[in-house]
C-alpha cells in the first residue's frame, strides 16, 4: 500500500453525510409544516382507544420528535395530559431515551469518521474530544441535567465525539428531572387543549386546585434551577472549560498549554533559534510513505532513540511531535535544570571563598537575567542534536501535529494518516497538579514554566520535597529567593536511603531553605502582595504570602487525546499506558517506553526502554525491562546516586543483606575539597560480594555511580572493586575503599592465625 487511505474514506464519508442532511431536513421541514397542536389534540382518543398499546404508540411518537428535532417540551406536556404524573414520565423516559440513542447512532456511525479527520488538528476540538472520551459518562450526566443544553442539539452532536455509547444511553437517567418537571406542567393544565395552546385556563379552577398547581410549579422549577447551576459548575469542571482551563497554565497570565505549541517563552533570540530548530514554523508535513515499520509519537527521549535507531537499522520510520522536539529533557528539565544549578553552586562557592583563604565581600550579588540568558543559550545550543532537520538527514519522516490513533494499526496528524506494523507511545509526562483550593486561579509554575522565569521571586513556595522541588528549592534559595518547600513526608525525598536523605536535608537547612514537613499547602489565592498560601503546622493555622509558586508534587502520564480506545491499549489516567515486561501493551502492534509507562522516569532509562522496544518490535525479541541496572541521581549539594535495592526494599523482600559504609571524611579528596558531607553505602547478599544495591552521597555522587552500575551489571563482585587501581587522590576513592572493607571480612580468627603461622615460619 502507499499514500494515505483517508481520500476515499472521507468521499465516502462525505456521501453518507449529504444523504444524513438531506432526509433530516426534509423531515424536519415536513414536521414543522404540521400543526403540532391540532395532531396532538387529534391523537387523543386515538391514542386512549388503544388501551395498553396507546403508550408504546406515544413512545414512538416520541422518537419521531427526536429523529426530526421537534419540540419534545410539548410532546413531554402531553404525556402528562394523556398518563398522569407516574406513568406519563416512564412514557417519556422510554421514548426519550430510544429517541435520543437513535440520533446518537445516526451520527456516529454516518458522520464521526469524517467529522474526526478533519478536526484532529483543532486543537479545542481534540481537548473536547479527549474529554468526552475519558469522562463521557459524567460530562453527559451533567448535561443531561442543565437545561442550558438544547436537547435535541445533544442528540445529534454527542455522537460526532468520542464518548462511549454505553455512557451515553446511561447518562440518559439524568433527564428524569426535568422530564418530571414537565410532565407535571401536563397534569397541572390537565388537557391536551390547554397544553398544546401554550398554558393551563384556570378560571374554572376553584382556589385550591390554583394553588396546588403554582406551588408545585413554582417548587419544580427552583429544584430544576438548582441542579443546573451545579451542573453548570461541575460541569465546567469536568470539561476543562471554564476556570478550570487555568488548569493548563502554569501561571496567571500565560498562554493556554495547546497554544504554546512550537512557542518559547520570553520572546527572546535563544528561544526563537530553539524553537527554529525544534518545530520549525514552516514545516510541512511529508506524504505518508506506505506502510511504515515504526511510528512513533512523542520526540522526547524514548521517541528520538527509538526513531534514529529503526532508521538506522533500514526500517521505514514516522515521528510524531505535537510541541518541541527533545521533549522535557532538553526543554524543560535536564538541561535547563542542571543549567540553573550550576549558575547557583557557582554563586555558593563565590560567598566561601573565604573559607579557601581568599579576601573581600562574600556578599555576592546575583545578576538573575544573565542567570536565565546563559540557560536558554545552552539550551538552543544543544537544540541540533534533537533537530527537525537532523531526524529528516536520518531518513525519518518527520510529522509535527497531535498525533492520535484511528484504529489498531494507524495513527491521524492533520489531514495524514499513517499506517503502522508497530507503534510506540513515547508522550512522556507533565506535572501532577496537587488538592490545593484556589491553586489554579492564584496560578502557579511547573518544571515547564520555571525557566521563563525573567525575575527572581522575593518569595517562593514549592510544594512537594521530591527531586525536583529539592533541586529548585537549593538552587533559587542559593541564588537570593525566600524559599518554603512544603512535603507531607517527615524527610524530604522519601524514597531514597534515609541516612543519604537526611545528608541533603540538613545541607537545605545549611542554605537557609526553610522546611515545612508532614504538611502541606490547603488553600491558595491571590493577594495584593502575591500569593497567600494556607496550611496546617503543629495544630496552628499558618499562612505566608509568596511571589510564585513552584507545584512539583510528581508526574502525570501524557495519555489524553491520543486516542487509545480506538487502538485498543489499556490505560489509566494515574499510571499510564500499561505494558509487559516487553514494553508490550494490549495491543500487541503497539509498544510504550519512558514517562508514560514506566516507574523510572530518567532520561537514561527512557533512552534504555527504546533500545529494548526496537529489538522486540522490529525483530520478535524478547528483551525485558525488569533485566535493566538502572541507577539514578538527585543533583542537590551534594549530590545522591542510587542503583539497585535499598535496605528497606531487601526487608520487605526477604533478601538478607551485608552492608558496608565508608564517609567521606575518609577520603582524602573529599577533605582537600572540604567536601565531607555524605558517604557511600553498598549492599551484597549475605556471605557473598554480590552487589544488590549501593547509595553514594557527595559533591559528584553522580559521576561515581557508574562503576557500581558496571560491576552490577557485568556480575563483578564488590572483591573484583578492590583490586582494580583507582587514582589517588579521588573521590572516587570512595567505592575501593568498600572493597577493601569487604576483603577485610574474608580475614576469619582461623585465617588469621593460620597466616601469621606462616609468617612466623618463614622468618
Amino acid at each position: 500500500m502507499s499514500g494515505p487511505v483517508v481520500d476515499g474514506a472521507s468521499g465516502r464519508s462525505w456521501g453518507r453525510w449529504l444523504v444524513l442532511g438531506v432526509v433530516l431536513l426534509l423531515g424536519v421541514l415536513g414536521a414543522r409544516s404540521l400543526d403540532l397542536a391540532a395532531r396532538l389534540q387529534s391523537a387523543q382518543t386515538w391514542i386512549a382507544s388503544l388501551g395498553a398499546w396507546g403508550a408504546v404508540a406515544f413512545v414512538g411518537l416520541y422518537v419521531l420528535t427526536c429523529v426530526f428535532a421537534l419540540p419534545g417540551a410539548v410532546v413531554t406536556m402531553a404525556a402528562g395530559a394523556l398518563f398522569g404524573l407516574a406513568k406519563g414520565v416512564v412514557v417519556v423516559f422510554v421514548g426519550a431515551m430510544a429517541g435520543s440513542t437513535a440520533c446518537f447512532v445516526i451520527t456516529r456511525y454516518l458522520a464521526r469518521g469524517l467529522v474526526e479527520r478533519r478536526l484532529a488538528q483543532n486543537e479545542k476540538f481534540r481537548a473536547l474530544d479527549a474529554a468526552m472520551g475519558r469522562e463521557g459518562l459524567k460530562i453527559m450526566a451533567l448535561m443531561r441535567l442543565s437545561p442550558l443544553f438544547p436537547f435535541n442539539f445533544l442528540n445529534y452532536s454527542l455522537g460526532l465525539t468520542a464518548v462511549k455509547l454505553s455512557d451515553y444511553v446511561l447518562a440518559g437517567f439524568a433527564m428524569i428531572p426535568g422530564t418530571f418537571l414537565y410532565v407535571y406542567y401536563g397534569v397541572a393544565a390537565g388537557s391536551l387543549a390547554e397544553v398544546t395552546s401554550g398554558g393551563a385556563q384556570q378560571a374554572g379552577q376553584a382556589w385550591h386546585e390554583q394553588l396546588f398547581f403554582y406551588v408545585g410549579l413554582a417548587a419544580t422549577f427552583a429544584v430544576t434551577w438548582v441542579i443546573a447551576r451545579v451542573a453548570k459548575q461541575a460541569l465546567q469542571s469536568a470539561t476543562g472549560l471554564g476556570t478550570a482551563m487555568t488548569r493548563a497554565r502554569a501561571r496567571a497570565g500565560v498562554m493556554i498549554e495547546e497554544e504554546r505549541f512550537g512557542k518559547v517563552l520570553p520572546d527572546e533570540q535563544c528561544n526563537r533559534d530553539l524553537c527554529e530548530q525544534l518545530h520549525p514554523a514552516g514545516h510541512v508535513n511529508p506524504e505518508p510513505a506506505g506502510r511504515y515499520n515504526l511510528v512513533v509519537i512523542g520526540a522526547g527521549p524514548a521517541g528520538l532513540v527509538a526513531a534514529a535507531g529503526a532508521a538506522g537499522l533500514g526500517a521505514r520510520v514516522a515521528l510524531i511531535e505535537r510541541h518541541l522536539m527533545g521533549g522535557d529533557c532538553l526543554n524543560a528539565g535536564c538541561v535547563p535544570s542542571k543549567s540553573l544549578l550550576r549558575a547557583a553552586k557557582a554563586v555558593h562557592q563565590a560567598r566561601q571563598v573565604t573559607a579557601f583563604g581568599g579576601k573581600g565581600s562574600t556578599d555576592v550579588a546575583v545578576d538573575f537575567g544573565a542567570v536565565m540568558s546563559r540557560l536558554w543559550q545552552i539550551r538552543s545550543s544543544l537544540a541540533e542534536h534533537d533537530s527537525v532537520k537532523r531526524f529528516q538527514g536520518l531518513g525519518v519522516d518527520v510529522f509535527l501535529g497531535s498525533g492520535r490513533f484511528t484504529g489498531p494499526d494507524r495513527i491521524a496528524v492533520g489531514d495524514r494518516e499513517l499506517i503502522f506494523a508497530n507503534a510506540l507511545i513515547a508522550t512522556g509526562a507533565r506535572a501532577a497538579l496537587p488538592s490545593v483550593a484556589g491553586l489554579e486561579e492564584a496560578g502557579f509554575l511547573t518544571n515547564e514554566t520555571v525557566f521563563e522565569l525573567t525575575a527572581l521571586p522575593a518569595t517562593l513556595a514549592i510544594i512537594g520535597g521530591g527531586p525536583i522541588g529539592c533541586e529548585m528549592a537549593q538552587a533559587f534559595c542559593r541564588l537570593g529567593s525566600e524559599v518554603h518547600l512544603f512535603h507531607r513526608g517527615t524527610h524530604v525525598l522519601d524514597r531514597e536511603d534515609g541516612d543519604a536523605a537526611e545528608v541533603v536535608q540538613q545541607a537545605l537547612v545549611e542554605d537557609g531553605v526553610v522546611l515545612h514537613l508532614g504538611c502541606s499547602p490547603e488553600r491558595a489565592r491571590c493577594a495584593a502582595e502575591g500569593k497567600e498560601v494556607a496550611w496546617q503546622e503543629e495544630g496552628e493555622e499558618r499562612s505566608l504570602v509568596a511571589s510564585d509558586i513552584l507545584v512539583a508534587a510528581g508526574r502525570a502520564a501524557n495519555v489524553e487525546g491520543l486516542g487509545l480506545e480506538q487502538a485498543g491499549v489499556a490505560f489509566s489516567s494515574g499510571q499510564g499506558v500499561r505494558v509487559d515486561e516487553h514494553l508490550r501493551t494490549s495491543n500487541p502492534r503497539v509498544f510504550a517506553a519512558g514517562d508514560v509507562c514506566m516507574k523510572w522516569k530518567f532520561t537514561h532509562a527512557a533512552d534504555a526502554a527504546a533500545r529494548i522496544v526496537i529489538q522486540n518490535a522490529l525483530f520478535a525479541g524478547k528483551k525485558r525491562l525488569a533485566d535493566l541496572v538502572v541507577p539514578w541521581v538527585t543533583y542537590t549539594d551534594p549530590e545522591i546516586a542510587h542503583v539497585g535495592l535499598t535496605a528497606s526494599q531487601a526487608l520487605a523482600r526477604g533478601v538478607e543483606l551485608d552492608t558496608y559504609m565508608v564517609p567521606m571524611s575518609d577520603i582524602d579528596r573529599a577533605v582537600c575539597d572540604s567536601e565531607t558531607a555524605g558517604f557511600a553505602k553498598v549492599h551484597v547478599r549475605k556471605g557473598t560480594d554480590k552487589i544488590l544495591g549501593a547509595t553514594l552521597v557527595g559533591a559528584h555522587a553522580g559521576e561515581m555511580i557508574g562503576e557500581v552500575c558496571l560491576a552490577m551489571t557485568s556480575g563483578l563482585g564488590l572483591g573484583r572493586i578492590a583490586s582494580t587501581l583507582h587514582p589517588y587522590p579521588t573521590q572516587a576513592e570512595v567505592i575501593k575503599r568498600l572493597g577493601d572493607a569487604y576483603n577485610r571480612t574474608r580475614l576469619t580468627p582461623l585465617a588469621a592465625k593460620l597466616l601469621n603461622r606462616w609468617l612466623a615460619w618463614t622468618r
